[in-house]
């Protein structure tokens, strides 16, 4: 289900309420927002939760239930830098020895800093952090402030 301001269909006043009142039922607080997890695995991670909570509360669609994907991103961010920061001091390809020479592979802390890149994306859909589900939730608020312009003046 999406949020009534995220959905396309035309819904009538009575199906719109439903849907709102729905909404206003399964809301949670975001008093376990404010402060980060304490199970956040360094200050990259902590500074990580300060800077987007700032953000998320601005746009109002997340709450307490949100906490555990708000801090898998924010742990997977932390170690995709700890690992970008690895990387940038070695090469992106490493000699290995085998039975019958050297030869050259791909440095494994490339996968490992993808496989974070990854993880930070589905986190990051999860939460409202991509700018896809941000734009999506900018086009529903300015299309509910329409609706409540034509429904109150008529449309122009």
């Amino acid at each position: 289900m999406k949020p009534v301001s995220l959905q396309k269909k035309h819904l009538t006043i009575v199906e719109g309420q439903k849907k709102a009142d729905a909404e206003d039922q399964v809301r949670t607080e975001k008093n376990q927002l404010k402060r980060p997890p304490t199970w956040l695995i360094d200050d990259v991670a902590k500074k990580e939760w300060r800077r987007i909570i700032k953000e998320l509360d601005k746009l109002n669609i997340v709450g307490n239930l949100d906490r555990n994907n708000i801090g898998g991103y924010c742990n997977a961010f932390a170690n995709y830098v700890k690992a970008t920061e690895i990387l940038s001091q070695q090469t992106y390809y490493v000699d290995r020895e085998t039975r019958t020479g050297v030869i050259v592979v791909k440095n494994p802390m490339v996968d490992i800093q993808k496989g974070y890149a990854e993880e930070m994306r589905r986190f990051a859909a999860l939460c409202g952090l991509t700018i896809d589900s941000r734009l999506k939730a900018g086009t529903a608020k300015v299309n509910k402030q329409q609706k409540e312009i034509e429904n109150r003046f008529g449309a122009i």
